[in-house]
């Protein structure tokens, strides 16, 4: 049948992260068209009575609507392609053969990189303010003329 699943006992997480993820992208890029015309003369010609009084559908509603289910077959279709469902069992099987590192490992190796930033973001502040601090103290308005006229 045409809406059976390809091989539906395996990938299922990951098929659902899929469906979701791009569920939630297509939602929002509706939701984003949607408001995008109403905007200026989108929205004059658009809603100007083109399909009457006994359509109360707007044709922006409708063009959202279509592009709603257009693209969540394509979704339904990606998440039941051949290539895309074995690249996604040969992940989930790679995935489960990697060693995670224990709790104890992340936030150890969590702090070592935060007490990192925390000392280059003091070092680099000090330097900005001594940088800074050596700029004023110097005439910079005549500086080079000075130079090169007491070389002369």
């Amino acid at each position: 049948m045409a809406l059976e699943l390809y091989k539906p006992e395996e990938a299922t997480r990951s098929r659902g992260a899929l469906a979701v993820t791009g569920g939630g992208l297509l939602l929002y890029g509706v939701i984003s068209l949607y408001e995008y015309l109403a905007i200026g003369f989108w929205q004059d010609d658009l809603t100007r009575g083109m399909m009457g009084d006994e359509f109360p559908i707007s044709p922006r509603v409708l063009l959202c609507m279509i592009l709603m289910v257009v693209v969540a077959v394509g979704i339904y279709v990606l998440c039941n392609n051949r290539k895309v469902v074995d690249f996604l069992i040969s992940t989930e099987a790679e995935m489960g053969k990697v060693s995670w590192p224990t709790r104890q490992e992340v936030v150890y190796n969590s702090l070592v990189v935060i007490i990192t930033v925390i000392i280059l973001a003091v070092y680099l502040g000090l330097v900005d303010f001594g940088l800074a601090a050596f700029k004023n103290k110097i005439p910079w308005d005549d500086f080079w003329t000075r130079i090169f006229q007491g070389g002369a």
